[in-house]
């Protein structure tokens, strides 16, 4: 039995739709019964999969009783990152669920503010193999990503380099486009005072918005969301390529990992540069 976690914020449920359907190996897809995985759910069902939903401690009895190569997800509210104590410790009680039964867990998240600084030390005592999304857009070993959108853009240093020339762009991938009113509160007090307005938005210096092409067509009327988005605060729309080669590449890593178990060195180099950021 080959046991693969996947943590994620909702904003990956695309990717991961992506990358679980076009994985021959997977034999079975188990997600924890919970809110925050019924659109995965429902996208994995339109492509043809059929996952098992379940709570926790019964997904556990049923890997007890398998030889099968798992994949077993748990995703995250969309707007955790905003509060990266919370997101710290949403994510480690998941960890500390799934990290009992799988032999590794891969994230879909950056860096996120730091949260997941002492993750690997934390849970070292596990013996479970931890990851987030690796970036290796700058050609050399892997890093942590910053974020949800340079793991969209392709990599931090492409990211940078679209920064440089829209500073002034608010971005959004098909997921935020759908849920950004939920992630950011609007009409609502965040604890630290910001209201998501276009008075406050334009105050930070934003006046346009990009839509981020992932590629991928699994959340429906994102041209015309970014449109409402673009109209209900005044920003122009451009157009900027994206990509799930980062979702890809991390996810193949990991499972080559498990099944071929030979660590190859950019993955120790991953491990001792993401180690890097410990505090």
């Amino acid at each position: 039995m080959t046991v693969m976690g996947i943590i994620g914020c909702r904003v990956f449920e695309d990717e991961i739709v992506h990358v679980l359907s076009n994985d021959p190996e997977v034999e079975r897809i188990y997600l924890v019964k919970d809110d925050e995985n019924i659109g995965l759910l429902h996208k994995l069902e339109v492509k043809g999969l059929k996952p098992v939903v379940l709570p926790v401690h019964e997904i556990r009895a049923c890997l007890e009783q398998s030889d099968e190569f798992s994949v077993i997800v748990q995703l995250q509210e969309i707007g955790l990152h905003m509060n990266s104590s919370r997101l710290k410790s949403k994510t480690y009680t998941n960890l500390n669920l799934i990290s009992r039964f799988a032999d590794g867990i891969l994230l879909f998240y950056g860096l996120c503010g730091h949260a997941f600084s002492r993750m690997q030390k934390d849970f070292a005592h596990t013996g479970c193999s931890l990851q987030l999304l690796q970036d290796r857009s700058a050609g050399g070993p892997a890093q942590p990503l910053a974020d949800c959108i340079a793991a969209a853009l392709g990599g931090s240093s492409r990211y940078r380099e679209i920064l440089k020339n829209h500073s002034d762009t608010f971005f959004l991938t098909p997921m935020w486009a759908a849920n950004w009113k939920n992630a950011f509160g609007v009409n609502e007090k965040s604890p630290g005072g910001f209201e998501f307005t276009p008075e406050n938005l334009r105050e930070l210096g934003y006046r346009k918005v990009a839509r981020v092409d992932t590629g991928l067509s699994y959340e429906p009327d994102f041209e015309k969301k970014i449109e409402e988005f673009a109209l209900d605060f005044g920003f122009e729309i451009i157009e900027l390529k994206g990509s799930t080669e980062i979702a890809q590449k991390s996810y193949s890593l990991m499972q080559s990992m498990l099944l071929r178990p030979h660590l190859q060195p950019e993955n120790i180099l991953f491990k001792k540069n993401f180690q890097g950021f410990s505090t």
